[in-house]
């Protein structure tokens, strides 16, 4: 009778032990998590809006579990390169930015997310099936960590940067002694071309040329350049695949010990609202590019890229990069060497649908 009563008491404990843990964990799975988050762009700009909608999409998706309460643009809390090295050292959760503001001590961020002189910027599926199933982000991540702790994922396309000028840029030759506003490793590329390279934020670059300091500039496409007031001041854009085909370069970079502390559902979600945000950019940031040309179509004289001009973009683009090998430096070997194996294995196989 003991031994009975012995068993239903333990059965009644293990019950009860079962239903606490059930139930911590019912609580832990409805735990709240909000996120200290500042973007690198000024508010009402469109990367911001776009940064704006991917918080929006973590919140849905989450079902309200992981929430960004406030977004803050850049100057706000601190500046746009600063965000990134806030967010790395945990004072920011997350930032909404660019691995290209790291270029002054990662010089080869661009060479993994679309920028010339890599191997798979021909297209915009290329750099993304590279980044997604050729192991290009895990790359990506695990350059970006020798340095800064930050766990980045892609949260943005945009059409290939247009080049605004005061004066035509019709030939190759029209870049030789071009003062132009670029950054990065793009700045190897239009030297190559003859241009002198100036870096400056993209919130200087129109007082600038307005001053006869410059004449052109990089910024984005038109929907992102829509509010910078470079129709006023350029009189040509130049427009097509320059010296990338596409901006996988903005991206939501997350404190590391942050993104490793999360719930595996938690992280899958954050990754899907990524991609949700990305696809947003495509496609809607495509629709404002051509609306935007639509309305600008008075402003200034819009040029296309010949093959011409393409040739000859090749043709730097291999000397940049036979520079950057010889440089030395394994990481940029490791990269280029990463991507040149996928580029040559599965480039004769790609099928275009557009």
């Amino acid at each position: 009778m003991k031994k009975n009563y012995f068993i239903v008491v333990m059965l009644i404990v293990v019950a009860a032990l079962f239903l606490i843990v059930c139930g911590n964990a019912a609580l832990a799975q409805d735990e709240k998590i909000e996120w200290r988050a500042q973007s690198a762009w000024n508010r009402g700009d469109a990367f911001h809006d776009e940064a704006e909608y991917f918080c929006k999409a973590l919140e849905i998706m989450s079902n309200g579990r992981l929430v960004v309460p406030k977004l803050f643009a850049t100057g706000e809390i601190v500046g746009a390169l600063e965000a990134l090295t806030e967010t790395a050292a945990g004072r920011f959760d997350m930032t909404h930015n660019s691995g290209m503001h790291l270029a002054g001590t990662l010089p080869w961020t661009g060479l993994l997310i679309g920028s010339r002189p890599g191997y798979t910027n021909e297209s915009v599926f290329s750099v993304v099936r590279y980044l997604y199933e050729g192991g290009g982000l895990d790359l990506y991540n695990e350059y970006m960590q020798t340095k800064y702790n930050l766990h980045s994922l892609p949260a943005v396309i945009t059409a290939s940067e247009a080049v605004y000028s005061i004066k035509p840029i019709r030939t190759i030759e029209d870049f030789k002694g071009l003062k132009i506003r670029t950054s990065g490793l793009n700045k190897m590329f239009f030297e190559e071309l003859g241009a002198t390279c100036v870096s400056i934020p993209m919130t200087e670059v129109t007082p600038a040329m307005e001053r006869g300091e410059l004449d052109a500039c990089e910024m984005s496409s038109f929907y992102i350049d829509s509010k910078s007031g470079i129709e006023d001041v350029a009189k040509y854009v130049l427009v097509g695949t320059i010296h990338q085909p596409v901006g996988v370069t903005v991206q939501i970079a997350i404190n590391n010990d942050v993104w490793n502390a999360l719930p595996d559902d938690l992280k899958q979600i954050v990754d899907y609202a990524a991609r949700v945000s990305m696809w947003h950019a495509f496609e809607y940031g495509g629709y404002m590019d051509q609306v935007m040309a639509e309305k600008w179509q008075d402003k200034f004289e819009i040029i296309k890229v010949s093959p011409e001009m393409q040739a000859g973009f090749e043709e730097a683009n291999e000397i940049v990069r036979k520079q950057i090998y010889d440089s030395g430096d394994p990481w940029a070997k490791k990269i280029l060497d990463h991507q040149k194996a996928w580029y040559e294995k599965y480039q004769k196989y790609a099928v275009e649908p557009w």
